[in-house]
């Protein structure tokens, strides 16, 4: 058994959790009061169970107690309606528009807005389950269900927190491993066509940065102890080598595609792939338990060192140079990994300068301040039309079910426009599709437990898939929308079995509700082109306050912080557009963001992550080979141009003369150099370069973002 649990994901394990804690708010609950209450209660306990995530204890219940007010308020509502089709259509579309205005507080509201809509839903199948209850008290064991399971989720959170953290971290590891890897196949030169481009780096980076965040989220709450310093330590190892491996990605191309440059591209490779291998053996050691990897950053630097140097270049060829700069930064990422596992098994370090408040500002938002809803209360914002879309959409949606022939559950048809419908047409098209496929496979499920009469195992059902389309809803939604079908069908089996399930209604509300929600994708649309302007703005502010704290000749402890807190914003940025560009793929040619542009926006904005995490490396590691006067003058320069270009000021200052970044032979020198300025100085000017490209390129997309309907 103990063997089984440490196989499962902390998604399986949080699905395992919520069907827990749904079931035993029905035993509670029905013990205490009876089996209509319990039943009641089951509603709000999957309802609030919505909100509960793989999150730190103290984060539990300030997100699970909302959505469990909101489920006993909204069946209330409904079954004050009476039964009444205006009233009801009318509440629909009252309570999904303040319910997906939630969305002004980002993605982590987006469970929090779909509780009040599937309570709904719940209250309008009551009585058809359970027989009649008066509103007041049907909402009553609504919401003491939601709060029974909040103190479970609470509960489970306590319990599985450290194994949340654990889990968390072997994430992020096998992620950076991933994009190890990745990266190794780039400059081996083993990709081309679409997965060559920046956008598809992007979005494995976008990837890794989910994975680091959702660890910071677990191991920085934690209270201080032995262990969580190690893990916090683990944590900044990893976003100091993602910081590395994005600046390694710096001039490789410029090594050619002849022999030599094959050669040194594969050597180079195969080192990222070892380390690859080391940070997938930490991984399962931290998950695990497996002993820890050996590691000899010296030994493999002197095998990377020896591979290099049997490359045949031919004599005084100007990129071994370049080789050698590519090889002390291959060298950086070497040494942080041999830290890395080091650091798991040294003795602890209760003087570590990472206190919980330090850790705070990298930690991802909570609460709900209502202030968060003010750049929203306009026809512009996506989030508004959203809301007005879905309102209409869900009204209509139950108003044709009520006059459909099959017309006993209308508000499944509205329930398929709700789980379709989505902010933005990519993922409205991929939740249609993968909810018929779900559907189709959940009713052929029910087609065969039809022919079970006990109710227990029918029940034992029900609660698995609870647990599973929880599991799953952001996973792989196919899975999920199959476990939804099993719940929707299985009630009315517990309360008779043997009975015929309504597959035929199923399927019919689930293809109408889906074909429904894509029409509605085109009323008051959110094309992606509207947001550009607002997320090239952010970008560039991004960047700009990244600039300024990068471009420092040895930065304070409080500027290092700093750098840190503005280095996880411009990420951000930089995924954002990324995936507004993703998404406006599927978008009607008219409206489609252009192609070309969007990518030069996004290569020359993360080559200049790149190049400003390549200076502070220099400045940090190999500042006894820098020419500290020339420095100390060259960096403010550098930072003012760059921090102006980047806000749309005139910049001050004459700024030299570009070096040509196609021409090899322009390298600065590097091997047995003492004096690394040069390459100081050229990073400096590139920075300036890019920094300009970009904003040139951003200012390419405005005219067509201005167009947006």
């Amino acid at each position: 058994m103990k063997s089984f649990l440490k196989r499962l994901e902390a998604a399986h394990l949080n699905g395992l959790s919520v069907a827990l804690g749904v079931a035993a708010t029905h035993l509670v609950v029905g013990a205490l009061f009876g089996e209509t209450a319990g039943l009641a209660a089951v509603g709000g306990a999957v309802c609030a169970s919505l909100t509960d995530l793989p999150n730190p204890p103290q984060r539990v219940l300030p997100r699970v107690l909302p959505a469990a007010f909101a489920a006993a308020l909204v069946t209330a509502l409904v079954g004050w309606t009476d039964g009444s089709l205006a009233l009801t259509v009318g509440l629909i579309a009252i309570v999904t528009f303040l319910s997906l205005m939630a969305l002004a507080w980002g993605l982590r509201a987006g469970p929090l807005s779909f509780a009040p809509v599937l309570a709904m839903v719940f209250a309008m199948a009551w009585d058809r389950t359970a027989g009649a209850t008066s509103p007041l008290e049907h909402a009553l064991w609504v919401g003491l269900g939601g709060c029974v399971y909040a103190g479970w989720a609470r509960m489970s959170a306590v319990v599985l927190r450290h194994r949340l953290r654990q889990l968390a971290l072997a994430t992020a590891l096998r992620a950076t491993e991933k994009r190890l890897r990745s990266r190794a196949e780039r400059i081996a030169g083993a990709v081309g066509g679409a997965e060559a481009r920046i956008r598809a780096s992007i979005a494995d980076d976008v990837v890794l940065a989910d994975a680091l965040q959702a660890a910071r989220d677990q191991v920085f709450a934690a209270r201080r102890s032995p262990r969580s310093r190690r893990q916090t330590d683990l944590v900044l190892g990893l976003i100091e080598l993602r910081d590395l491996l994005l600046a390694s990605r710096l001039d490789t191309e410029l090594l050619g595609q002849d022999f030599p440059g094959r050669q040194w591209r594969a050597a180079l490779a195969d080192t990222l792939r070892h380390l690859a291998d080391v940070l997938a053996a930490l991984a399962n050691t931290v998950a695990n338990g497996a002993p820890l990897p050996e590691v000899s950053a010296e030994a493999w630097r002197q095998q990377l060192a020896a591979r290099l140097a049997d490359v045949s270049a031919p004599a005084g060829d100007s990129r071994n140079h370049l080789v050698a700069a590519l090889q002390s930064r291959v060298g950086h990422m070497l040494d942080d990994v041999s830290a890395m596992v080091a650091r798991q098994a040294a003795a602890d370090d209760p003087d570590s300068p990472w206190t919980p408040e330090r850790l705070a500002p990298f930690v991802s938002p909570e609460g709900w301040p209502l202030a968060a809803l003010k750049p929203h209360l306009n026809l512009q914002s996506g989030v508004m039309r959203h809301a007005l879309r879905s309102a209409l959409a869900l009204s209509l949606a139950y108003w044709l079910g009520a006059l459909l022939p099959w017309a006993a559950h209308p508000f499944w048809l509205m329930l398929s426009v709700a789980v379709v419908l989505r902010g933005n047409l990519e993922q409205t098209l991929s939740r249609r599709n993968e909810r018929i496929i779900g559907t189709v496979q959940g009713c052929l499920l029910v087609l065969l437990l039809a022919h079970v009469h006990w109710t227990p195992l029918l029940s034992l059902c029900f609660i698995a898939a609870v647990g599973t389309a929880h599991a799953y809803v952001n996973r792989r939604y196919r899975v999920a929308a199959t476990a939804a079908t099993l719940m929707a069908l299985l009630q009315p089996l517990m309360l008779a079995p043997g009975s015929s399930p309504f597959v035929v209604e199923r399927l019919a509300d689930t293809f109408i509700g889906a074909g429904l929600a894509w029409l509605f994708s085109f009323v008051l649309p959110s094309w992606e082109r509207a947001a550009t302007p607002r997320l090239g703005a952010q970008l560039r502010g991004a960047l700009a306050r990244h600039a300024g704290n990068m471009l420092q000749w040895q930065p304070s402890a409080d500027a290092q912080l700093a750098q840190r807190l503005s280095r996880q914003q411009a990420y951000s940025a930089l995924a954002a557009l990324a995936a507004a560009a993703q998404r406006t793929r599927v978008e009607p040619e008219s409206v489609r963001l252009p192609e070309a542009e969007i990518e030069s926006a996004l290569s020359h904005g993360y080559r200049l992550m790149a190049l400003l995490g390549a200076v502070q490396h220099q400045v940090q590691r190999r500042s006894a080979k820098l020419d500290a006067a020339k420095a100390e003058t060259a960096m403010p320069l550098a930072r003012t141009a760059c921090v102006d270009i980047l806000k749309g000021e005139p910049a001050t200052g004459t700024d030299p003369a570009e070096i040509p970044d196609g021409d090899a032979g322009a390298w600065p020198e590097h091997l047995g150099q003492q004096d690394l300025t040069p390459w100081l100085l050229r990073r400096l000017r590139l920075c300036r370069h890019e920094a300009r490209e970009l904003v040139a390129a951003l200012n390419q997309l405005q005219p067509s973002a201005g167009e947006a309907s």
